[in-house]
């Protein structure tokens, strides 16, 4: 048995290998240890309780679903940037299964709003991400947004009908594109 994590980033790969295989409810600090092949004791370096190695679980798995690859992402039009997060999303739940339903359920009240926190940091990253690709989309239409029609008011309004979609199992975001072009295009 190895003795000594070589790092917290190792410890927390193997909670989303877990959570990717048997779901986040099989992340405790036994199975992790099992996993690192470290004794129990060691984990206790890094998170003090199952809570703690909860939560930074779930940070990794939202920042795995959420985090936005810039590269060749500047020249594509706000239409296919939400097709693209659409996509990445979706092919994230395949490989978290029931993440989205099931990670608030797996820590104590107590954390909640920690976890919460979390999954609206994240949030928040693609909205800001999303907004600076619709402000470089050179062929949105001019007069689209207003004061009563802002630019975050759309972008709100598409991320949440994204994670709808997502969550009603739905395969492709065709009709949200189609909404998406015939308001800003």
């Amino acid at each position: 048995m190895n003795t000594v994590v070589t790092s917290k980033e190792e410890i927390l790969n193997a909670c989303r290998e877990i959570v990717s295989k048997q779901g986040l409810s099989a992340v405790n600090m036994r199975s992790v240890a099992q996993k690192c092949n470290v004794a129990l004791g060691s984990l206790y370096n890094y998170f003090p309780n199952k809570d703690e190695l909860l939560l930074s679980t779930i940070e990794t798995v939202w920042h795995d679903i959420f985090h936005m690859d810039h590269s060749n992402r500047d020249e594509e039009s706000f239409s296919q940037i939400v097709e693209w997060i659409f996509s990445s999303i979706q092919k994230s739940t395949y490989e978290y299964p029931n993440f989205f339903t099931a990670h608030s359920l797996s820590i104590t009240s107590n954390e909640k709003n920690t976890a919460k926190d979390m999954m609206e940091m994240n949030l928040q990253h693609i909205k800001k991400e999303m907004r600076k690709c619709l402000d470089q989309d050179k062929t949105v239409r001019k007069g689209a947004f207003s004061k009563k029609f802002t630019k975050d008011d759309f972008i709100d309004f598409v991320l949440e009908h994204i994670i709808l979609l997502i969550l009603q199992d739905e395969k492709d975001c065709r009709t949200l594109l189609e909404v998406v072009a015939r308001t800003i295009y």
